[in-house]
């Protein structure tokens, strides 16, 4: 039987990080990878060997009830202003600062824009992040199902 995460029957607003110090923290409800996609061609973006580049896009659920979708890629990129990296390692920072060896549905989750990268010519400098996470409680089951 195939199943279909709600995560993938539902969609959100993309997270929005307009001023360095905006940030975005909840309970992460889904997490799925996808190809980037080129912002003025649609087009998959690929690596010289044809792979598709991709990103995670990892859906959190906000104190209020909304939900917002951080779109994470990777990329190493110098800070001239601020400080962070790219959304998906700061992401990583915060799982290994956890003790985690993964990215959980049910964690916690804190981004926040602290930086801009070096602008490569005709494009915005890059966003830079830092994140928070924690893990989900572990699930408490008894030793002895049968037992009263």
């Amino acid at each position: 039987m195939t199943s279909i995460p709600l995560s993938e029957l539902e969609s959100s607003a993309a997270a929005k990080f307009e001023n360095i110090n905006d940030a975005h923290v909840g309970r992460i409800v889904g997490i799925v990878q996808r190809p980037q996609t080129d912002l003025k061609s649609g087009q998959v973006k690929t690596f010289s060997d044809g792979a598709p580049m991709m990103q995670w896009v990892i859906t959190i659920e906000k104190a209020e009830g909304d939900t917002v979708a951080l779109w994470a890629k990777g990329g190493k990129f110098k800070a001239v202003s601020g400080s962070g990296e790219s959304m998906l390692n700061a992401i990583g920072t915060a799982v290994r600062a956890a003790g985690a060896d993964s990215v959980d549905v049910g964690g916690q989750l804190a981004v926040a824009h602290t930086g801009l990268g070096e602008a490569k010519p005709g494009m915005n400098a890059p966003k830079l992040y830092t994140a928070q996470y924690k893990p989900p409680a572990p699930v408490s089951v008894p030793a002895d199902l049968f037992s009263s």
